[in-house]
C-alpha cells in the first residue's frame, strides 16, 4: 500500500468511527442516556461495529501501519484535555506522576530513574470499557499514543512506552513502562 493510499484510508476510518461514537451521542462524550430498549441497542451496535472495525483494521493493515493508526488516535485523544494537565508539567515528569495519582491512585504512577511505572486498575477508555475482553490487541496502542503525547510534553522530548499486560487483552490490570 502505497504511503499516500495508507493516510487517505487511515482519514476515512478515523471519519467513521468518530461520525458514529459522536453521533451516536454516547453517553462517554458528555450526553445524558435515558435508559430504554432502544439505547442498549444502539449501545450493542456501537461495540459490535468497534469490534468489526478493529477486525478488519486487523485484516486490511500491516502491523506498523495498526499501531501508527492507534496511537495517532491515543495522541489525539490526550489533544482533548490532557495535555493542558501535561503542559503544566513541562519539563517536571515527577509533578507529572504526582498529578497522574491524584487520578489513577497512589501505587497507579511510580516515577524510579528514568522509568515511570503506570498501572491501571480498569480501563479508563470510555469508548470501549464496557466491552467484555479480550478486544484486539491493535486497541491498547491507542493508550501507548496518549502516554507517548502526555509524557512527551512533560519530558520535553521524546519518550518510549512499553505495554506489558492490559485488561482488553485479557490480563487483571493495564500495565505500562513509560521510558523518559
Amino acid at each position: 500500500m502505497k504511503r499516500i493510499e495508507f493516510f487517505r484510508n487511515t482519514l476515512k476510518l478515523s471519519l467513521a468511527a468518530g461520525g458514529c461514537f459522536f453521533l451516536g451521542k454516547n453517553p462517554a462524550f458528555g450526553a445524558k442516556k435515558e435508559i430504554t430498549q432502544e439505547n442498549d441497542e444502539q449501545e450493542k451496535f456501537r461495540e459490535e461495529w468497534l469490534v468489526l472495525l478493529l477486525k478488519n483494521i486487523d485484516e486490511q493493515l500491516d502491523k506498523k501501519e495498526r499501531i501508527f493508526l492507534m496511537e495517532s488516535c491515543g495522541r489525539d485523544c490526550a489533544g482533548r484535555g490532557s495535555t493542558k494537565l501535561a503542559a503544566t508539567c513541562r519539563g517536571d515528569v515527577p509533578k507529572l506522576v504526582d498529578s497522574l495519582k491524584k487520578i489513577i491512585g497512589e501505587d497507579g504512577a511510580k516515577l524510579t530513574g528514568n522509568e515511570v511505572s503506570i498501572t491501571y486498575d480498569k480501563c479508563y477508555c470510555p469508548i470501549v470499557n464496557s466491552i467484555k475482553p479480550p478486544l484486539s490487541d491493535i486497541y491498547c496502542y491507542c493508550s501507548r499514543g496518549w502516554l507517548l503525547e502526555v509524557f512527551g510534553i512533560a519530558a520535553e522530548k521524546e519518550v518510549e512506552v512499553e505495554i506489558l499486560e492490559t485488561i482488553k487483552r485479557g490480563g487483571k490490570s493495564c500495565k505500562f513502562i513509560v521510558r523518559v
